[in-house]
C-alpha cells in the first residue's frame, strides 16, 4: 500500500483557485436583455392609455400620450404621479430644455412645464399634428402633419418654416448644426439652422418614424421605420440601408449608453453599438413600442396599452 504524506496534498484554497481558473469567466447580465414592466396597469390587460413619447430630465421621467393626463416619476420614488395637461388632445412628442419640458401634439398643440404638475400653453401658429419636438443649444424645432416645421428660440412664440413638402413628418434630431427630420414616403430633409430646409435621398420610399444621433465619434444618424427599415448616415446626405433582421415596423429609436435602441411592433426591441449590426432583445412582451428615453442609469420604453418598460441598471 503507498503511503501518502499530509504534506502531498494541495491546501484546499489552491484546489478551489485552480477549480475556479479553469471555468470561463461569468459574463455580466445585459441590461438590455432584462426588461421591468413599470406600467401602472398589468400586462397582461392590454389596457391603459397608448404612450407616445417620454423624456427625462433632473431626476424626473415625463411620459406623454393619448389622454389628457400625463405621467411622472421621480427616479428615487416609485410611484407615478398622474398630472393634467390642460387640453383633452392627444400629446405625440416630448423634449426636454433647461430642465423645463415642452409637448407638442393634435391640432398644433403646444406645452411647457418645469415641473409636470402643471402646463402652460403655448401660442401655435398652425392647426394641424405636431408629432415631434427637439431643443438644441438654442432653437426648438417640431414637426408634423404636411411637412410642418415650426422652430422657436425660447419656447413661447413659434414661427412656421417651409418645408417644400407635404409629407408627414414623424421625428427630429439634431447635432452638429445639422437638422434632421424624417416622415412619410422616406423622406429626409436636412437644415443649418432650422429654417432653409433641403431634401436627402433616401433610397426607400418606406415611411421612417424615428431618427437620432450618437454622442461619440464617429457620427452616425440612425433612422427607422416601416418594415424594419434601418438606415444610416454619417453626415445626413449619404444613406445606407442596414439589415435590422425585423418585418416589424419600427416607431423609435435613440442613443445612449453607447448603444442605439430601436422599438416597434410586437414588442420588438433591437440594440446595436455601431448602428450596422443589430440585436433583438427580449422585451416580454406584445404590445406596440413607440419611443425610447435614457434616464441616469436606466432605458425606458414606451408603447401602446398601458405599455411602460425600464431595463436593468446599467453598471456605474
Amino acid at each position: 500500500m503507498t503511503r501518502f504524506s499530509p504534506k502531498s496534498f494541495l491546501r484546499p484554497s489552491l484546489v478551489l483557485t485552480a477549480v475556479l481558473a479553469a471555468l470561463p469567466l461569468a459574463r455580466a447580465a445585459d441590461p438590455f436583455d432584462q426588461w421591468i414592466w413599470r406600467g401602472p396597469e398589468p400586462k397582461e390587460s392590454f389596457k391603459g392609455n397608448n404612450y407616445e413619447a417620454a423624456a427625462f430630465a433632473k431626476d424626473l421621467l415625463v411620459i406623454v400620450g393619448n389622454g389628457f393626463k400625463v405621467l411622472a416619476r421621480k427616479e428615487a420614488d416609485p410611484a407615478w404621479r398622474i398630472y393634467d395637461s390642460g387640453t383633452q388632445r392627444p400629446l405625440y412628442g416630448v423634449a426636454t430644455a433647461h430642465d423645463t419640458f415642452f409637448a407638442a401634439g393634435a391640432r398644433g398643440t403646444l406645452l411647457s412645464s418645469k415641473t409636470a404638475e402643471t402646463w402652460t400653453p403655448r401660442q401655435s401658429p398652425i392647426s394641424v399634428p405636431l408629432f415631434a419636438i427637439t431643443y438644441t443649444d438654442s432653437v426648438f424645432v417640431a414637426v408634423g402633419d404636411g411637412g410642418t416645421i415650426l422652430t422657436s428660440r425660447v419656447g413661447s412664440q413659434w414661427l412656421p418654416q417651409s418645408s417644400h413638402v407635404i409629407d408627414t413628418l414623424y421625428a427630429v434630431t439634431y447635432r452638429d448644426e445639422i437638422f434632421l427630420t424624417v416622415g412619410a414616403g422616406g423622406t429626409i430633409l436636412l437644415s443649418g439652422d432650422g429654417t432653409y430646409w433641403l431634401p436627402q435621398t433616401a433610397g426607400t420610399k418606406r415611411t421612417l418614424h424615428g431618427v437620432t444621433v450618437n454622442t461619440g465619434k464617429p457620427r452616425l444618424f440612425v433612422a427607422v421605420g416601416d418594415e424594419g427599415i434601418i438606415l444610416t448616415s454619417p453626415d445626413g446626405k449619404t444613406w445606407t440601408s442596414q439589415t435590422s433582421g425585423t418585418s416589424k415596423t419600427l416607431y423609435g429609436v435613440e442613443f445612449g449608453q453607447g448603444t442605439y435602441v430601436a422599438v416597434g411592433g410586437e414588442g420588438t426591441i433591437l440594440t446595436s453599438t455601431d448602428g450596422i449590426a443589430w440585436k433583438p432583445r427580449a422585451s416580454g412582451v406584445k404590445h406596440f413600442l413607440k419611443a425610447v428615453t435614457f434616464a441616469k442609469n436606466t432605458c425606458w420604453v414606451v408603447g401602446w396599452n398601458g405599455a411602460i418598460l425600464e431595463s436593468a441598471a446599467f453598471s456605474k
